[in-house]
């Protein structure tokens, strides 16, 4: 096929998306196409580049589905949102959390499309935890790949990459994982999500990242409202906007709110609180009891990585060391309890785990029953990746969570390691 057949398949398909799915197509006219000597499409949230011989090969309706999967992409920000992942993973768990939806939608792609009903409704991050968890092949280094200074990830994008200011089509030297890019040649692969860039191709900083997320956020709202008026009132989109929008929780912050809540102090006289005295200000002081024990348990059913265990050890230790319990139990936890440790006020808590099973919730509580424990409070670690809970204790149960589940009873929140 002739380039000039190749740009007029690809304006037709645009006009095509345009007049029966506008909210895709209003957003894809904000994209501008070029040719590139890559395999199948890219984009990094200004462009879309192309393989000639890709759009080729597709069929009308492929070809718009695969320009609706690449402004899904953009619409969610998955070019802002990579962090430190590993730029291969996070291209699989981007189009899983996106295939599905353009589907239902009634949009046609190509046959080796990556799609799966256990993924649906479940964003981008919790898709890739996930596919780590389950092993698929994990970054090169054994983990989230450490080459991003920014939101987006980092790296230089090839001169033939959406966003460059070069129009040539040679890549620039270094490698796929250092440009944010994913290996083009893995099944599933037909609209790549590249990292996000400045105006001059560079990688975008942080400022820019955030900018460029606001800018689709509001872009996408405008077109979703365009589409309602039109009559075209894309399916499952609107939630997939709003929970890309919402901001993370200050889990640090929740974390400590919920032990303060369970921490008994009262005011006293004598002595006064010495702050104030200087001002000649005679202001009764906080009198801290103590509290009893407390049960942290880190579910090991693998879904819990290093750097979160390390974030939480680091947090719970410094929380206890204000709050003083009579003890910490930390309990390992797959399917069934599979190891204890007991740390004393003032202990460094080095998390230890066990285990690597299935997962079951109900095995803690009853543990703790058996050994007559009467918790201040217990914090459970873990995904939720389960159904399995007991019946509500009475004692106050928090869930810290890398997910967006919310267990049935006690407070859930969320931690975020990016």
């Amino acid at each position: 096929m002739k380039p000039d057949e190749v740009t007029h398949k690809l304006t037709r398909a645009r006009t095509q998306l345009l007049l029966g799915h506008s909210f895709f197509g209003a957003l894809c006219l904000r994209l501008n196409l070029f040719p590139a000597a890559i395999s199948t499409m890219a984009t990094d949230g200004r462009r879309i580049a192309y393989g000639p011989k890709f759009v080729a090969s597709l069929s009308p309706a492929e070809l718009e589905g695969v320009l609706a999967h690449e402004v899904m992409h953009c619409a969610l920000a998955h070019h802002c949102r990579r962090g430190t992942r590993d730029p291969k993973l996070w291209n699989q768990a981007a189009d899983y959390a996106i295939n599905y939806l353009l589907v239902a939608n009634g949009f046609t792609l190509p046959s080796e499309a990556l799609l799966d009903s256990t993924f649906d409704n479940l964003s981008a991050e919790e898709i890739y935890a996930r596919l780590l968890q389950s092993g698929q092949p994990s970054p090169s280094d054994g983990s989230d790949s450490e080459t991003s200074s920014s939101g987006g990830g980092s790296g230089s994008q090839a001169a033939s990459q959406p966003g460059s200011s070069s129009s040539s089509s040679e890549p620039s030297s270094g490698t796929d994982e250092e440009h944010g890019r994913a290996d083009s040649d893995y099944p599933g692969n037909f609209g790549e999500v590249l990292d996000a860039t400045d105006e001059n191709g560079t990688p975008a900083s942080e400022a820019e990242v955030r900018r460029q997320q606001h800018e689709w956020n509001m872009a996408a709202e405008q077109a979703l409202r365009s589409a309602k008026s039109c009559g075209q009132n894309p399916l499952a989109v609107e939630r997939q906007l709003l929970e890309s929008r919402q901001s993370k929780q200050d889990w640090r912050s929740a974390l400590r709110e919920f032990v303060a809540a369970r921490d008994p102090s009262d005011y006293r006289w004598t002595p006064p609180n010495r702050r104030h005295v200087y001002a000649g200000l005679y202001l009764p002081s906080v009198q801290r009891k103590g509290i009893g024990k407390v049960v942290l348990v880190v579910d090991t059913s693998g879904s819990i990585r290093d750097k979160e265990l390390a974030m939480f050890a680091g947090e719970i230790t410094a929380i206890v060391d204000q709050t003083q319990p009579e003890s910490i139990v930390v309990v390992y936890c797959d399917a069934a309890v599979q190891s204890v440790q007991e740390f004393a006020p003032g202990d460094v808590i080095q998390l230890e785990p066990k285990g690597g099973g299935g997962t079951d919730f109900r095995p803690v509580f009853e543990w703790v029953e058996r050994q007559e424990i009467q918790p201040a409070y217990l914090i459970y670690l873990t995904d939720l990746c389960c159904d399995s809970y007991p019946a509500e204790p009475e004692y106050p149960t928090l869930w810290v969570t890398d997910s967006r589940s919310t267990a049935p009873f006690g407070e859930t929140i969320q931690i975020s390691t990016d």
